[in-house]
């Protein structure tokens, strides 16, 4: 274990936070359920700020003009959200009747977490925790410091029709301790995004150096502390929002690496983890091809076409 524990997918332990969500290209609400599909349409905001913009994940976005937009995602049905996670409808409603005001999908994403295997009676007290961590720890989060490196980028959807987030190690700043990082990404998702949907994401993981875009990358081993700050937060916090962890391009060293932190590492999460490998791993001079399964070209954003060169993107 390590300062920030085993890395289990039940552990409960972010100030005005400034956008982490990029002004997208694209708007397009995430559902997994084939029979809800995405609705894409043309930015109203072509900003080429870095990250996606609130808008991206609101049910309610308003249009010019202050009309509401027609685009904007269906209510999901709680009938829906049990079948989303995989729990029982009643066992929403019940636990609804101890937490009335915590809507249908935050309820549901408890019930769904290992420790809690479907029942009211378990996923109580991890409610109960996460809500006293929302009004009590929360607000006292630091604000980041200007110069902290952001490590994660969002490009947009995966094929899957969850969210891409671009993880990027090689951005990890040593001068700052992980829950430097680890408190400034939950201000930004919980400030961005929406306790009553159902919006996953796909962390892609790229541990190449890239010192030819002017990074200075430390080794796996050095920064560790800093990215199971990271994983920790998510899981605690964000359960059941991670649709896949990707992993690149990973040779003998990187997965040596793996193996050697893999215990640390939830079950159920690392059935989530996909490791795709190359010989040369992180000195690899493009992403592995397999990426292509996962998201489309057209859905990386243009200022982080930099780091897919070589994968049909640029």
């Amino acid at each position: 274990a390590t300062k920030y524990g085993n890395l289990e997918d039940d552990v409960e332990s972010a100030a005005e936070p400034e956008e982490l969500f990029r002004s997208p290209d694209r708007e397009k609400p995430v559902t997994r359920s084939p029979e809800r599909e995405r609705a894409v349409s043309d930015s109203q905001n072509p900003e080429g700020c870095e990250f996606f913009d609130v808008g991206e994940f609101s049910a309610g976005d308003e249009e010019e003009g202050g009309s509401t937009s027609s685009r904007a995602p269906p209510q999901i049905s709680e009938e829906d959200i049990a079948a989303e996670y995989g729990v029982m409808l009643s066992a929403i409603q019940e636990l609804a009747l101890g937490f009335p005001d915590s809507p249908p999908a935050e309820l549901a994403r408890f019930l769904a977490r290992k420790s809690a295997g479907g029942l009211p009676k378990k996923a109580a007290p991890l409610v109960s925790a996460y809500l006293k961590w929302r009004t009590e720890e929360l607000p006292r989060y630091p604000p980041a410091h200007p110069d902290l490196p952001m490590i994660l980028r969002s490009n947009g959807h995966a094929l899957s029709g969850s969210r891409i987030l671009l993880m990027l190690p090689c951005a990890v700043d040593l001068a700052f301790k992980p829950e430097a990082y680890s408190h400034h990404i939950v201000q930004l998702l919980d400030a961005q995004l929406k306790r009553e949907d159902t919006v996953r994401f796909t962390v892609l993981a790229d541990v190449r150096g890239h010192k030819d875009l002017g990074f200075s990358p430390n080794s796996v081993f050095r920064i560790w502390a800093h990215v199971a700050a990271l994983m920790k937060a998510f899981q605690a916090y964000f359960p059941n929002r991670l649709e896949e962890f990707v992993l690149y391009p990973a040779g003998d060293m990187e997965m040596g690496a793996f193996k050697m932190f893999k215990p640390l590492i939830a079950k159920d999460t690392l059935k989530r983890v996909k490791v795709l490998y190359s010989p040369l791993g992180c000195n690899a001079p493009t992403p592995p091809k397999e990426l292509l399964e996962i998201i489309a070209p057209k859905e990386i954003y243009p200022e982080n076409t930099c780091f897919f060169t070589g994968l049909g993107a640029d």
